[in-house]
């Protein structure tokens, strides 16, 4: 059976060789062109393919962030939305010059998205340290990248929605809210991680004054030995404590 961290990491592989190979291949067009070679259709659409195919690539692997973490579901969700859209993509490059029927709002529509699960797993994946403070910045960011979303949905498949009285400053005041709080939370995350890590050799000193106190390695172990049990830690640690304390008695008898 493959380890689930093991397959995380061959989709990573797998996407960044994408992203690399895609990108090599437009540049080397790119030069090929401004260097006097013909720039046929054909070569147009393999060019924009690469670059389809390369973007959405990146994105997929920012989703990917959260495979590891309880946000998994967000991340799947993420590059599901991004390989339709890719594919999507791909199918409008390679199609015949009629576009279907709400082509181009599906196409914006699908960026949009994958644009907005990107931002958030990048987001939850950067914050791992999270007290109630950022617990609430987070939210709060979330809150703005789906407001933001729905917005920028709305004006793409209701155009005369952006014509409303104050719709365009509405947008303009999530959109900087949900950047702004987007910057600050993971780097409130970092600070914060650092001043717990300094404030940690106190704790080291209360342990050597008090020999009996626990350190939180060994309390982290008690407790995850006595959930696979399915006791306490108290229920745990009781049978050693009735042995030890017989073996004292008989040795002082």
């Amino acid at each position: 059976m493959i380890k689930p961290h093991t397959t995380l990491q061959t989709l990573q592989r797998v996407f960044l060789w994408t992203i690399i190979v895609s990108f090599s291949l437009s540049a080397l067009y790119g030069i090929a062109v401004l260097l006097g070679a013909n720039a046929d259709t054909i070569g147009s659409q393999v060019v924009a393919s690469t670059l389809i195919v390369g973007s959405y690539s990146l994105a997929m692997l920012c989703c990917g962030s959260v495979f590891n973490k309880p946000e998994r579901p967000l991340g799947v969700v993420g590059v599901v939305i991004g390989a339709l859209s890719m594919l999507w993509s791909l199918w409008l490059v390679w199609s015949e010059p009629t576009m279907p029927h709400n082509a181009v709002e599906i196409l914006f529509s699908g960026i949009t998205l994958t644009t907005a699960c990107t931002f958030a797993s990048l987001l939850l994946a950067a914050t791992s340290y999270r007290d109630a403070l950022l617990r609430a910045l987070l939210g709060a960011t979330l809150v703005f990248v789906a407001i933001t979303t729905g917005l920028v949905l709305l004006s793409i498949w209701n155009t005369p929605a952006i014509n409303i009285p104050y719709f365009g400053r509405a947008l303009g005041i999530v959109l900087i809210l949900a950047v702004v709080t987007g910057i600050i939370t993971p780097i409130l995350s970092v600070l914060r991680r650092k001043a717990d890590q300094q404030g940690a050799p106190v704790q080291a000193d209360d342990q050597t004054n008090d020999p009996y106190r626990l350190d939180a390695v060994t309390a982290a172990a008690l407790e995850a030995e006595a959930r696979r049990q399915g006791v306490s830690v108290a229920q745990l640690v009781t049978p050693v404590l009735d042995t030890r304390q017989t073996s004292e008695s008989d040795q002082h008898s």
